[in-house]
């Protein structure tokens, strides 16, 4: 893994059609001699595992935080065990059961693994929102901010910028990276 990383978080509910979207993102920081943190759960952190699994990017550049175990305990309907599965079996990095306990309320170890991809980021967090009011999303948001790290946010499914959600005193302003991305900015400057 790359001293650069990049968390990727996004909605369970994001559409397929945004799969391409998100593999592009993510091969273009690969490329960039970076890596990635993901999730396990169904939307966004399927379509990255996905995209690794079908040689968009190498296995390695990517790590899985999972909120279940390999043996399937914890399992949830959001859970992208299938995708997490492949990814290890083909020789992909998982941290199986990554919140520790397993015995948490939902809310609460899925919060924990959210903390988990955030504090593995050392460069960024790429969020792509499923909806303007994405709690998983926002909190993926809120975490890298109080580490200090940037947030790229793409609104998927819904208008532009103006909709995403309001991480406190700043304003989302368009990212010189990518096309249709917006970097949330405490301040005028810009955080590349």
């Amino acid at each position: 893994m790359s001293s650069r990383v990049f968390a990727v978080a996004g909605g369970r509910s994001l559409s397929s059609e945004f799969a391409p979207l998100v593999s592009s993102v993510c091969s273009s920081l690969v490329a960039s001699g970076a890596s990635l943190v993901v999730g396990c759960a169904s939307g966004c952190d399927s379509f990255v595992l996905s995209s690794a699994l079908s040689g968009a990017f190498p296995l390695s550049s990517v790590r899985c935080f999972a909120a279940f175990s390999a043996s399937g305990r914890g399992v949830l309907g959001v859970s992208a065990w299938v995708a997490v599965s492949s990814f290890s079996a083909s020789g992909g990095s998982v941290v199986w059961a990554s919140p520790g306990l397993l015995s948490l309320p939902v809310p609460a170890r899925l919060a924990s693994r959210t903390a988990l991809v955030v504090g593995a980021a050392s460069a960024g967090v790429v969020v792509f929102f499923a909806s303007p009011s994405s709690r998983g999303s926002l909190l993926a948001c809120s975490r890298a901010l109080s580490r200090g790290l940037p947030v790229v946010a793409f609104p998927c499914g819904f208008s532009d910028g103006d909709q995403l959600p309001s991480l406190g005193a700043g304003a989302w302003v368009a990212c010189p990276l990518f096309d249709g991305a917006f970097v949330w900015s405490p301040s005028a400057g810009s955080l590349f």
